[in-house]
């Protein structure tokens, strides 16, 4: 070979080295570059995974703080917003539009200020409790003692109202030798046992009232009943029969009159004029005054 042709041969190689060490440089470079490629994108993808975990968590912590929340009556607003917003930003992130890694670190901060509100609810909510528990024993309390009080005092009333009807009775004015007389129309005056009809035309009762120092000495009406022989009252508006209260109830009277008690055993008389005839029997004559029975006597018509 000449001289030039191994030049040429020289150049060629040279040129041809050259190439290959500067296309191996270029597949190098292009095979690096593709590598950081692909790592960037595995740690994007785990970024994005590790991301969303989070996201969703943050998620169901923020549905149970609601839950509770509104159990205990607090308000709810605003996180129902931020729940609003972590959706809304979990979208934001599947699309590829944001960077949730700032983000997340404001979700995390925010629950942790909701749960030191959530802890003082908690405690203000067993404070309410407990003091609904207090006020219930409390008025339980106060109910018991009012029943006990109420039934204190009903027997007090009871006693006293036992007392009073005792006290009452102690005062009921007493009418003893109770007699009856018999006066025909010529003034003529028979004891009342045994008296001819055609010889009765007013009926006189005359009787003692019994001193009583619990009796006040007041105005009092004494009630005279005349029963028939059939146990039926006699009675006569005309001649000044009426009714009066005894026991609760309206009971006809044949004859009353009013009197000043003077409490010295003292002599009453009650005279009743009947215009018609007394048929045959036995008379039972009684005295009322002041709702209590003071006396009683009897005559007999044949």
């Amino acid at each position: 070979m000449d001289k030039k042709t191994v030049t040429g041969l020289s150049i060629a190689l040279l040129i041809m080295t050259v190439m290959a060490v500067t296309f191996g440089y270029l597949y190098y470079q292009e095979r690096a570059l593709t590598n950081q490629q692909e790592q960037d994108l595995e740690a994007q993808v785990s970024e994005l995974a590790t991301t969303e975990v989070k996201l969703d968590s943050i998620s169901r912590q923020l549905d149970a703080r609601i839950a509770e929340v509104e159990g205990l009556g607090g308000d709810v607003e605003e996180l129902k917003k931020v729940r609003a917003q972590l959706e809304a930003d979990r979208t934001s992130l599947r699309r590829g539009n944001a960077s949730m890694s700032k983000k997340v670190k404001e979700y995390e901060d925010f629950l942790t200020k909701k749960d030191e509100e959530l802890a003082q609810l908690r405690a203000e909510n067993q404070q309410l409790i407990s003091e609904k528990d207090s006020l219930v024993v409390f008025t339980t309390s106060l109910t018991r003692d009012r029943q006990l009080l109420s039934d204190s005092l009903l027997g007090v009333v009871g006693k006293n109202r036992e007392l009073e009807e005792k006290v009452n009775l102690a005062s009921a004015l007493r009418a003893r030798n109770v007699k009856v007389y018999a006066i025909s129309n010529k003034g003529k005056v028979r004891e009342g046992d045994n008296v001819r009809a055609r010889r009765v035309d007013k009926v006189r009762v005359d009787f003692i009232l019994e001193k009583n120092p619990l009796s006040q000495q007041n105005e009092k009406t004494i009630y005279m009943r005349i029963l028939n022989p059939q146990g039926a009252i006699m009675s006569d508006v005309a001649a000044g029969s009426g009714v009066f209260q005894y026991n609760g109830k309206d009971e006809t009277f044949t004859k009353s009159k009013e009197i000043q008690f003077t409490n010295n055993n003292q002599d009453v008389s009650l005279m009743y004029d009947r215009s018609a005839t007394f048929p045959s029997g036995t008379y039972t004559v009684e005295l009322y005054s002041e709702g209590f029975k003071i006396g009683e006597g009897s005559f007999s018509v044949r």
